[in-house]
């Protein structure tokens, strides 16, 4: 067997035991909660215009919302499920000591795993997207389903890199350290006007919003947020860290050695 297939197999075989009822309603909730939000915003704002209602022209409090619901909120909570557990979930079924009997064992598990949390999360991004973007208006939906989509393939690839790492480094309080990172640096530092703030995998996503919707105005306005760089920095940035990321985590779990539930 190819070894570059191990990690796919890997995949197959956790997303055909995902296939249970609790994990599909969640996948569901997933994707209703940014369309039942959009949903409701869209007929308010239906209502209270009337006749001057336009979604072109307000595409960018829709954009904004809709980002924050998908890429930022439904992208980062399935990865939290998904990703954050890679090894401690292998820890406390008692698996993991027969993994790392086996050649590449402990980087074919990490890889397949992250894949696993990659394409589970997007495929619930990306529905919520395409339907959301139609309930906004056709006029906009293509732009906007476009760009939130592309954003949610990356927000989904690099933060999925960093829970793994978190997983594998925190295996004893995986979920704690993780929502505490997410909370501190990705939903607070992302913020701050400060060099810290460019190495926050958000400030990334949101200043390839800004400039692939071309909303200039906000971004003179809330550099902090949006950021000043081009695209291309922006996308450069997101791709070394995500290869950083889950190299790192590739080198702790193959030079760790976890201890068993009995040993533990």
């Amino acid at each position: 067997m190819n070894a570059w297939s191990l990690p796919f197999d890997v995949m197959r075989f956790e997303l055909r035991r995902s296939m249970t009822l609790g994990r599909l309603a969640l996948w569901f909730l997933l994707v209703a909660f940014p369309v039942a939000i959009i949903a409701t915003i869209s007929s308010i704002a239906r209502i209270n215009l009337g006749a001057e209602f336009n979604a072109q022209e307000l595409v960018e409090p829709f954009g904004m919302t809709l980002y924050f619901l998908v890429p930022e909120v439904t992208c980062l909570l399935g990865l939290l499920l998904w990703a954050t557990p890679a090894i401690s979930s292998e820890i406390e079924g008692q698996t993991w000591v027969y993994l790392t009997m086996r050649s590449a064992g402990r980087s074919t598990v990490l890889l397949g795993k992250y894949m696993t949390a990659v394409v589970w999360t997007l495929s619930a991004a990306l529905v919520s997207v395409g339907i959301s973007a139609l309930i906004i208006g056709p006029e906009v939906s293509f732009r906007l389903w476009w760009v939130l989509s592309v954003l949610s393939v990356l927000s989904c690839v690099v933060h999925a890199a960093l829970y793994v790492l978190i997983g594998a480094v925190f295996y004893r309080r995986t979920m704690v350290a993780a929502v505490v990172y997410t909370m501190v640096v990705e939903y607070g530092m992302s913020f701050v006007p400060a060099l810290v703030n460019k190495l926050t995998v958000n400030y990334r996503l949101r200043g390839l919003l800004a400039d692939w919707m071309g909303w200039e105005d906000a971004r003179s306005q809330a550099e902090n947020i949006f950021g000043s760089e081009s695209a291309t920095t922006h996308v450069s940035m997101l791709a070394v860290m995500a290869l950083t990321l889950i190299t790192l985590a590739l080198w702790r779990v193959g030079r760790t050695e976890y201890p068993t539930q009995q040993e533990g």
